[in-house]
């Protein structure tokens, strides 16, 4: 064999020595056999146990308001009870009584986004309309006005965790995927119309009475929602309640008193962001544990609920170093929350800056999960944030009806509050117009309107003097 023949066997051998070497070496870092010991949950990071008893959580009325029974409240009850057991039938998923639909002139005017849209002007365009289909679905309406009373209290509850996981029904994951948006969120929409129909009719009680039942449902989300869909439901109630109520103010100002009530600081609750955090970093903690479940398929929440799995992580898995990692970065976010939602704008992931070229020598495909995952809760933190700036400028809004239109720039400016609200709060003719982080429904400024000309001093202070009430 000629002397370059040699030569590069040599070299070809070297580097494939090299490879097997080193993957040999990156193996020994990341199998099962090297992974961490189990550790507790954190208890920061635990998910408290319900408080309110079940029959008096609103929770499980407005999930039981398109069931077919008479009491929402039993039939909510009985629903969560299936749903957290893990084998709910398809007929279950259905609801024999219903919303308006978008099929007519009218029920695209139910449908009005109050967030982005003045709503009370397009309901009142299409009044005739809105009152026949509110009349044909009177049954859940009815129930929905039943449930949503002042006084009433939400309180989400979790999921019953599974160990060990024996069945596909057990999935928590699985289980979680059940959604229950729609009940609260057309809830309050039923409410808003009917206290903007009769306000339109001149009936300044009924309007008042349907508001305040859409504000005590608003409260109750803001003040009971746990996992972070629910906290973003409320989010958006928050905000068209708010845009509803200061557009009622502008049409009916002898009424303006008891409406500006409603548009109040928001509750600590919907101010802490640890809440969501918790369920976020059970709901984490679990897709690791069924990462490594099997059925019949590759997937658990594709098998038949009564489908058997085999729980066991594959030879180079490493889930208890990848949960601690998780944990981590949890526990990071939840010490920034600590302080209120202004300083979780200022979040920056962190793990890639401390491994090589953006990955773990030990741990590398968790941690390289981990990793990915850190960045997509940025749009959270700043949807929290930007629930607050939308507060405060829906009450400045309504303060600055006392203040003479030529000095309110001047008075916006002199208003205490966080540096970081100010910058993105303005005046812009009769509206006070607010430029959140995240954009809401695709628009980046929402607007309040200034109700013209006070009629009395104002009842609703221009600012929160604390922008971060948690912190109390």
């Amino acid at each position: 064999m000629k002397r370059w023949a040699r030569v590069t066997l040599k070299i070809l051998g070297g580097l494939l020595l090299g490879v097997v070497t080193l993957a040999a070496a990156w193996a020994a870092f990341n199998n099962r056999l090297v992974d961490d010991a189990p550790r507790p949950v954190p208890e920061a990071l635990r998910v408290p146990a319900m408080t309110l008893p079940a029959e008096r959580n609103a929770f499980f009325g407005l999930m039981g308001l398109g069931m077919a029974g008479d009491d929402p409240q039993a039939e909510g009850q009985r629903r969560w009870a299936v749903i957290d057991e893990g084998r709910i039938p398809p007929q279950e998923l259905t609801s024999p009584r219903s919303w308006p639909s978008t099929a007519s002139a009218a029920g695209k005017a139910w449908q009005c986004d109050a967030q982005t849209q003045g709503c009370i002007e397009v309901w009142a365009r299409n009044a005739e309309g809105l009152r026949t289909l509110m009349e044909a679905h009177g049954d859940i309406g009815r129930r929905c006005e039943a449930v949503a009373r002042p006084g009433m209290a939400v309180e989400e509850p979790t999921l019953t965790l599974r160990e060990p996981l024996k069945i596909a029904g057990d999935s928590y994951i699985r289980r979680g995927m059940i959604f229950h948006a729609l009940p609260p969120l057309n809830c309050q929409r039923w409410l808003q119309i009917r206290a903007a129909l009769a306000g339109l009719q001149g009936d300044e009680a009924g309007m008042l009475g349907f508001a305040r039942q859409a504000d005590a449902l608003t409260t109750a989300m803001l003040q009971g929602s746990r996992s972070l869909i629910q906290v973003q439901i409320a989010s958006v109630m928050a905000r068209r309640h708010w845009r509803v109520m200061t557009d009622l103010v502008a049409r009916h100002p002898d009424s303006a008193p008891a409406l500006r009530a409603m548009v109040a600081p928001l509750p600590a609750q919907a101010l802490d962001a640890s809440t969501w955090i918790r369920t976020e970093s059970q709901y984490g903690r679990e897709t690791i544990r069924e990462a490594y479940c099997l059925g019949g398929s590759v997937d658990p929440q594709m098998e038949e609920p009564e489908t058997p799995l085999v729980c066991e992580p594959r030879f180079f898995a490493m889930p208890n170093a990848t949960q601690h990692l998780m944990d981590e970065t949890w526990m990071r976010a939840q010490a920034m929350a600590s302080s209120g939602p202004l300083d979780l704008l200022s979040w920056e992931p962190q793990l890639p800056s401390r491994w090589w070229f953006g990955a773990p020598w030990r741990n590398s495909v968790g941690g390289l999960l981990v990793s990915v995952s850190e960045p997509a809760y940025v749009i959270y933190f700043r949807k929290q944030a930007s629930l607050l700036l939308l507060n405060e400028a829906a009450r400045l809004a309504l303060a600055a009806s006392a203040v003479d239109p030529a000095k309110r720039a001047a008075w916006l400016s002199q208003q205490a509050m966080d540096a970081r609200l100010r910058e993105r709060l303005a005046i812009d003719g009769d509206h006070v117009v607010a430029r959140v982080w995240e954009p809401v429904s695709s628009q980046d400024t929402l607007r309040y309107r200034i109700p013209p000309g006070a009629t009395s001093a104002a009842t609703v202070t221009g600012s929160n003097p604390d922008p971060s009430p948690s912190k109390s």
